[in-house]
């Protein structure tokens, strides 16, 4: 009968509740720590785990952003966008719009169960999409993402964090409001006078009884003027007859400050947030602080791992059955451990690799962003080890021009692969053309063809999947730009002198990619 009934809260209590600074703080807090925690998209197939990866880091501020409402309502209902990049040949997640949760209900689809021969089967509700209002029809699965946080018994609508601290958040409300008017109360206290009512005093040549006396001294006390009291004394108490006091609080200020702390260390305990995270400790450990920091990371962690199964199952699994096949490998998306025993013990790691030269630092733009500094690689250039350069007017700029010297000569064999079976497509349209007498620039135009076979065979052979795409359209744009002049004086050609310089063009263009 004296508690909250916490079951009757609606959302729009809880959406309150964010106002409060101390619940602000913790949520925003939660919010913040997970979006810059490190993860990373693993697969079999190395292209997926790179593709998925390139797809998620151009939404993740988006995702988070709809994830974190999930921390005060308990669900976060979101749309997914998805578009056609006919450009690198994806489908790609565009847009990941975050719902009003009081606006979004899940739609139910009915299902038949199994039941015994001669038994009516029971009947069962499977997650169809999201109803919101003013809509007719229902958001589809396939663009839907429900995120529940820390679902049980089935409950779509996750728990909400922000319940426990809401008999807190209560009475720290009423608890600053009543403070407020205890301080302006008491802030300047009631005086109190005291004088013999029969005595007759004369004041600036008037003269007035004891209380009309004590009244003017009493509103000069309250505007800061001097005051002037007679020092008569009784015969018989031996106190003075005209006495001034203060009507104040036997409550001090500290008292409301260590109730509203309390009040905060409930609010934040109830949300799991460790009450060191804001404050120090009475005693001055450190040691103590390191502590409830490194709780609150394995809540941070737990966290993470309950979102994890979202993510793979209704976002990145969906996109590589779009773009791939969805017989392919499952990708899993990792997230790094939090938690300082964790960072030290890698870095200790890492330290006696790299002075040990097992390990070194392969990205410079990374490291920079990571200490704050502008990182820059220097070329050690050699006499007959020039750096590779385009320097060729009217031609597309290579992208990344310069190959580091120290990976010349690696083996890039599936591309070369694909480099024969070009030639032997051109050769072919070649020697059409030269029995048709069609073989001239204008008139001839040959396609390469194989253009996505030689980027995926560029991934096989260690270029990371962007860099790979970019490495092909430039060298086709240079190789069909070569064909053009060439074919300017074509009974200059035989069949076979053209397919080898077509060949050793191609082979030159690879040796450039910087693997």
């Amino acid at each position: 009968m004296i508690q909250f009934d916490l079951e009757r809260l609606t959302l729009n209590d809880y959406r309150q509740m964010r106002n409060h600074y101390q619940v602000n703080a913790s949520l925003t807090l939660l919010t913040f720590m997970m979006h810059q925690i490190d993860w990373r998209v693993e697969c079999e197939d190395k292209r997926i785990a790179d593709e998925l990866t390139y797809q998620l880091e151009d939404v993740w501020t988006r995702l988070i952003r709809g994830v974190s409402q999930a921390y005060w309502a308990g669900y976060s209902p979101m749309v997914v966008e998805y578009e056609n990049n006919v450009r690198r040949r994806r489908v790609e997640v565009d847009k990941i719009k975050d719902l009003i949760p009081e606006d979004s209900r899940v739609h139910w689809k009915e299902v038949e169960g199994y039941a015994p021969p001669g038994r009516m089967r029971s009947k069962h509700y499977l997650f169809d999409g999201i109803d919101q209002v003013g809509e007719n029809h229902p958001i589809p699965v396939e663009n839907s993402l429900w995120y529940p946080l820390l679902m049980e018994n089935g409950n779509y609508y996750g728990r909400k964090v922000l319940k426990p601290s809401f008999p807190a958040y209560f009475f720290s409300i009423l608890l600053h409001l009543f403070a407020n008017r205890y301080f302006e109360r008491f802030g300047e206290p009631l005086p109190i006078g005291r004088a013999p009512f029969d005595d007759e005093v004369e004041i600036a040549g008037e003269v007035m009884n004891g209380r009309e006396a004590m009244e003017q001294v009493l509103m000069a006390l309250r505007n800061r003027s001097v005051v002037v009291l007679p020092s008569d004394r009784e015969q018989t108490t031996k106190e003075y007859e005209y006495q001034l006091e203060y009507l104040e609080s036997q409550m001090r200020g500290a008292d409301f400050e260590r109730y509203m702390n309390r009040l905060d260390e409930e609010i934040s305990l109830g949300m799991f947030t460790p009450v060191l995270l804001f404050r120090t400790a009475d005693v001055g450990s450190y040691n103590l602080g390191v502590n409830h920091m490194q709780v609150w990371m394995w809540m941070l962690n737990a966290l993470a791992g309950d979102l994890k199964e979202y993510l793979e199952r209704y976002l990145l699994n969906r996109l590589k059955a779009i773009n791939f096949s969805p017989n392919a490998p499952r990708a899993y998306w990792n997230y790094r451990k939090m938690g300082k025993e964790h960072v030290e013990t890698i870095r200790a790691v890492v330290t006696e690799l790299m002075r040990d030269g097992s390990i070194g630092v392969k990205d410079l733009e990374q490291l920079g962003q990571y200490i704050g500094l502008d990182l820059k690689e220097i070329q050690q250039v050699t006499e007959g080890d020039e750096p590779q350069r385009d320097e060729r007017v009217g031609r597309p700029e290579r992208p990344g021009a310069v190959r580091p010297r120290t990976e010349r000569g690696r083996s890039i064999t599936a591309a070369r692969g694909v480099v024969d079976e070009i030639v032997e497509r051109i050769d072919k349209q070649f020697k059409k053309a030269q029995r048709s007498g069609a073989l001239t620039a204008k008139e001839f135009s040959p396609s390469l063809g194989y253009r996505r076979k030689f980027e995926e065979a560029l991934i096989q052979d260690g270029v990371d999947s962007k860099y790979a795409h970019e490495q092909t359209e430039y060298i086709y744009a240079m190789v069909e730009l070569w064909m053009k002049d060439t074919l300017g004086v074509p009974e200059a050609w035989k069949s076979s002198d053209f397919a080898a310089a077509l060949k050793a063009v191609l082979i030159g263009e690879l040796d450039g990619i910087k693997v």
